[in-house]
């Protein structure tokens, strides 16, 4: 009976998601009978419905969210077009769209965004990731001739970022770096650089203030390379910038304690402690406290002290 009720509830499942799929494809005859905005608009709305409810469906999902790109990219919502292809690549790294996504996404950088280094970290990083595919050599044919590889390119964008000159953080470069960066791990997630690419990255996104794109970063370091070294300084900084920058106290206090769990030897662990019993404190609350402590700690002494002399009479006698 149980196998029966569970065949019958996977059929309607499956009869479910067909017929999603089959609402797609209609949708999909629509836009080529008429290409407006509202069938557009109404279209990505549903490959985001159906990704939504199926994240596993490994098959469909990626080409969905490349037409979804393509689609927002018509009406001229570029940003929405990056930000559906770098989904794709994240989250579907196996996928046979990924040189494709790659691509597309370099072309939408340099032609609609204007940021050359970008787009060509996103072609040089494809060529290294799927050297043979077709998209690949389509990439190629973008680099201008001369350009040196990869990891020269992402290191001199990043002793760049500061104008020694104007005695200043160049912020168009810093973004530059940033997004080079996070499309280097995106496309090479398996490189062995990729977190320390990550880390550096998200290093520059606090220093310029961007606190919401560093958590992001550090995060993503903590799910993809969990076994890494930066993995605990991630974990420690997603802390500290919940705290010191962004006054999230709560959120950090849970973070301190993880790490603390989770890392009790390292090497920040006293300082994680410290932050996470004086969270909420102001400043003079912090030096109040310190100065409390040295002050306990003092008197411990001076009692050990005094001790001692009656603890050695004690020995002789």
């Amino acid at each position: 009976m149980l196998i029966a009720f569970l065949s019958i509830s996977v059929f309607a499942c499956q009869e479910k998601t067909n017929a999603e799929q089959l609402a797609i494809e209609e949708l999909e005859k629509n836009i080529d009978n008429d290409p407006s905005t509202e069938h557009a608009q109404e279209l990505v709305k549903k490959y985001d419905e159906y990704i939504s409810t199926h994240p596993d469906d490994l098959e469909n999902n990626p080409s969905y969210l490349y037409r979804a790109a393509a689609l927002l990219y018509r009406m001229n919502r570029f940003t929405g077009a990056a930000n559906k292809l770098q989904l794709s690549l994240l989250q579907y790294p196996e996928s046979e769209t990924t040189p494709m996504a790659a691509v597309f996404l370099g072309d939408i950088y340099r032609e609609q965004m204007k940021n050359e280094a970008t787009a060509v970290t996103a072609y040089q990083a494809l060529i290294k990731a799927y050297p043979d595919s077709e998209s690949a050599k389509k990439a190629f044919e973008k680099i201008p001739a001369g350009t040196p590889d990869l990891e020269s390119r992402l290191q001199a964008l990043g002793a760049s970022i500061y104008n020694d000159s104007l005695n200043r953080i160049d912020y168009r470069i810093a973004n530059s770096f940033i997004s080079s960066s996070e499309l280097y791990a995106l496309i090479l997630r398996n490189d062995e650089s990729s977190p320390e690419v990550l880390y550096k990255a998200a290093e520059v996104a606090r220093s310029v203030r961007s606190f919401n794109k560093a958590l992001m970063l550090y995060e993503r370091i903590n799910e993809q390379y969990p076994g890494h070294e930066k993995s605990a300084q991630s974990l420690f900084m997603r802390a500290f910038t919940l705290d010191s920058d962004l006054h999230q106290v709560d959120k950090a206090r849970e973070l301190y304690q993880q790490f603390i769990d989770k890392y009790p030897e390292d090497d920040f662990v006293d300082d994680a402690q410290v932050l996470l019993d004086n969270l909420g404190k102001d400043d003079e609350e912090i030096i109040e406290a310190i100065t409390k402590g040295q002050q306990d700690a003092d008197e411990n002494k001076q009692k050990q002290d005094k001790s001692q002399p009656e603890l050695k009479e004690q020995a002789t006698e």
